[in-house]
């Protein structure tokens, strides 16, 4: 958001594997996306990213992760951010 205006939009359609994935899982995949498109935005830059997904929110304090999970966690590791709740 820029001047409490929204920047950009992006969707995609999901892959036939990601169908299976569970909601918390299509949540971050979603994040991952919009953090790969937009990367040379944000880059270096602090931002806030607001998710409808109140477990998103203590994601980065569960100790068992998948290996999908772990792998995101590391991208998402380079991004100065806080995921904050948006009901």
């Amino acid at each position: 958001m820029q001047d409490d205006r929204v920047v950009a939009y992006a969707s995609r359609q999901l892959k036939a594997h990601e169908e299976n994935y569970p909601t918390h899982d299509l949540e971050l995949a979603g994040i991952i996306f919009a953090l790969k498109i937009w990367r040379h935005y944000l880059y270096g830059a602090y931002f806030e990213l607001y998710s409808d997904h109140k477990s998103l929110k203590y994601l980065f304090d569960q100790r068992d992760l998948n290996m999908r999970q772990r792998r995101w966690m590391e991208y998402l590791k380079d991004f100065d951010f806080d995921l904050k709740y948006h009901p």
